[in-house]
């Protein structure tokens, strides 16, 4: 339950529930996520940074590009939970 605690917790930032959103569809760069948020590309690599460190996201270096995807579907599926259970 410890893991489920601090998993729930990572992502309880709106910044970082919209990241899970925009991952569901795919793999996509710093950059990318950057620009759908909206946010400064620091801050958009300290919310990344956070849940990976954490391990709710995988990263891998493509020459000076770094991708991001969803490690766990099933926090997804958390989030949809939630989200349906919400809008009742």
């Amino acid at each position: 339950m410890e893991k489920v605690a601090e998993t729930l917790r990572v992502v309880s930032h709106p910044a970082r529930l919209r990241i899970i959103e925009i991952l569901e569809e795919g793999e996509r760069s710093v950059t990318e996520i950057q620009e759908f948020l909206g946010i400064t590309q620091s801050l958009t690599s300290q919310h990344l940074n956070h849940m990976r460190v954490r391990r709710v996201l995988p990263s891998r270096k493509n020459g000076n590009m770094v991708f991001y995807s969803i490690l766990n579907p099933d926090v997804v599926k958390v989030i949809h939970c939630i989200r349906q259970s919400d809008s009742v």
